[in-house]
């Protein structure tokens, strides 16, 4: 699966300006990030996201100036093994290699269809990125492009995947691109804020509901992307809209009985509830809902459980389920590009 912060990407793109998208494209060995993670690299040579520890970046920032000055791909190869270590002088130790691809993103040309990609991710949209994974010495500027395409599972992925289409004269990456994960907040209390800011670090995109306009207000909401004063009791299944998965945690028996309602019509892929068992219990009871059912859906206690306590650990253990939720259900370790 492919590893980017898409929100940061969204933030800092600008279609009046040019960029280098810096890609993996082939790996061998151990490797921080593996094939289809990118980075982008602006002008002034600032690196927005990672493709090694924060060992090679400095260096792809100097190879990105070349090629917005020449205009062409450039393809960089980077030995991590023990013996090259010594000849780069880094010391890295990571018994691996990469090749990364550095594609000039311009107006001039369209920058390589990644403003449409960012479009369809900003509307929860889901598709495949066709990057050329070798440098053309006819073509040295080789086109990618975006295909919007939706895939639920692993095998509509993989189907989408087979029945790509590409010209026998270029050899792709065809690179799966999923939206960040929807996290949807019910609770503007204190012990919510460690939670939106670790949600934000993760790369998600962060929804906050309260009914309390002060609350959500509060200077540890900042990062939230999205803040919403609503009544649980106005809310339908119809507001979850690309939604993946809401945390409860209003402290109110009732509210929380509504919005769990509410959660479980919209088929909201995960939900999590604040409290003791005996509670989900007695809010499943009140709703007539079996608990078979909801299996799989419905987590309360929310969080692994860590062995930690307070607002923090709490936060760190409902964030690591939600990652695991995510990553078992989609099998996000088998969402690999294919090379085509």
């Amino acid at each position: 699966m492919i590893q980017a912060n898409w929100l940061e990407f969204c933030r800092v793109f600008d279609k009046s300006k040019s960029f280098v998208l810096a890609t993996i494209v082939d790996t061998k060995g151990s490797t921080y990030q593996k094939t289809g993670a990118m980075m982008l690299v602006d002008k002034e040579g600032t690196c927005f996201g990672l493709l090694s520890g924060g060992c090679l970046e400095a260096d792809i920032s100097l190879h990105a100036k070349t090629v917005l000055d020449n205009n062409e791909n450039k393809l960089l190869t980077y030995d991590l093994k023990a013996d090259a270590d010594l000849l780069w002088g880094l010391g890295l130790g990571c018994e691996g290699a990469l090749d990364i691809l550095l594609t000039p993103l311009t107006p001039e040309n369209n920058h390589q269809d990644f403003g449409e990609l960012l479009n369809s991710v900003g509307l929860h949209n889901s598709g495949i990125y066709y990057l050329p994974r070798t440098v053309s010495e006819t073509k040295k500027s080789p086109t990618a492009h975006f295909s919007q395409a939706q895939f639920e599972s692993l095998s509509g992925l993989k189907q989408c995947l087979t029945e790509s289409f590409i010209s026998e004269e270029d050899a792709f990456v065809a690179i799966p691109v999923l939206p960040p994960l929807s996290i949807l907040i019910c609770g503007a209390g204190p012990d919510a804020e460690p939670l939106v800011k670790m949600c934000v670090q993760q790369g998600w995109k962060v929804v906050l509901w309260d009914h309390r306009k002060g609350y959500l207000q509060q200077s540890g909401f900042e990062s939230a992307h999205e803040k919403r004063k609503i009544r649980a009791e106005k809310v339908t299944s119809d507001d979850y809209s690309n939604i993946d998965a809401t945390v409860i945690m209003t402290h109110n028996l009732e509210s929380d009985e509504q919005y769990l309602q509410a959660s479980i019509a919209a088929n909201v892929n995960y939900i999590g509830l604040l409290g003791p068992i005996a509670r989900r219990k007695k809010l499943l009871e009140n709703l007539n809902v079996d608990e078979n059912e909801i299996a799989g859906q419905v987590y309360g206690p929310v969080g692994l459980d860590l062995g930690g306590r307070g607002p923090a650990a709490i936060a760190l253990s409902i964030a690591a389920e939600i990652q695991q939720h995510f990553s078992d259900k989609f099998k996000l370790n088998e969402i690999k590009p294919i090379k085509l």
